[in-house]
């Protein structure tokens, strides 16, 4: 069991360079946020990433940061999957060229169905003609990374679920309609 005490070694010194080496265009930084990302698994690694797409941190080092959680993401939990897909969501509607490109890039290295979702919203909701052919590539990435029959799967799934909950709200509202009469 030598893994965990080492990798909270390396996180422990990538959090310290995190918070002590602004400098020259945060190429160090950024550095230590491409080292993070490679903690796939990890939810500490994963929770540093997110303190650091908040506004305010240097932009260079925000828009490292935002690429890198599609990297992460590739072995994360489902809930914290769900976690990143929901922190991608928020930074998409940002109206910042070089802020959608990210999220963009981020989520084009995700391996889940989604991605194609939010990338595909992106690409509606962008006012940037370069942005939305982004996108666009980048949707077709991720529907490499997961394949087409897996996602047809996860599709048929989603529909079904949303079927179901349909049934259940309509019976609830028939429920409803006839305790009101």
């Amino acid at each position: 069991m030598e893994e965990k005490p080492k990798e909270d070694k390396v996180l422990k010194q990538l959090k310290g360079i995190l918070e002590e080496k602004a400098g020259w265009n945060e190429v160090v930084r950024s550095g230590a946020i491409a080292g993070l990302a490679e903690f796939k698994t990890s939810e500490a690694a994963l929770n540093l990433l997110i303190e650091y797409t908040k506004l305010g941190v240097p932009q260079p080092l925000r828009l490292a940061t935002i690429r890198a959680l599609g990297k992460i993401s590739v072995g994360q939990s489902p809930v914290n999957l769900e976690r990143i897909l929901e922190k991608l969501t928020e930074l998409a509607k940002e109206t910042f060229f070089l802020t959608q490109v990210a999220v963009a890039a981020a989520l084009g290295q995700m391996e889940t169905p989604k991605a194609v979702g939010i990338l595909r919203s992106l690409a509606e909701q962008t006012a940037d003609g370069r942005v939305r052919r982004y996108a666009e590539e980048e949707i077709s990435k991720v529907q490499k990374n997961i394949g087409t029959e897996k996602t047809l799967r996860q599709l048929r799934e989603d529909f079904d679920q949303l079927k179901q909950q349909n049934q259940e709200l309509r019976s609830r509202l028939e429920n409803l309609e006839a305790k009101s009469k």
